[in-house]
């Protein structure tokens, strides 16, 4: 099992998973937003099966990739 496949995102339909948006800046706000649009979701799983896990820590994945996320305002560097 990659990386990728053991992201586990808050239940969407229960009110308590989200008490943490109650102190969101304004780019957490649009994170919340960006990893929810189907385009975005699609592009970053293209990204993710192309990468290169450079390494993997319990808190951190460094990763190499040939696609390109900028349009999402997201950068792999």
């Amino acid at each position: 099992m990659s990386p990728a496949e053991v992201i586990e995102w808050p239940a969407w339909w229960e009110k308590s998973s989200y008490g943490y948006t109650a102190h969101l800046t304004r780019r957490d706000w649009a994170w919340e937003f960006l990893r929810r649009n189907p385009a975005f979701r699609h592009d970053l799983a293209k990204a993710l099966e192309r990468a290169e896990w450079l390494e993997h820590r319990t808190l951190l994945n460094i990763i190499a990739s040939r696609v390109d996320l900028a349009r999402w305002g997201v950068l792999f560097r």
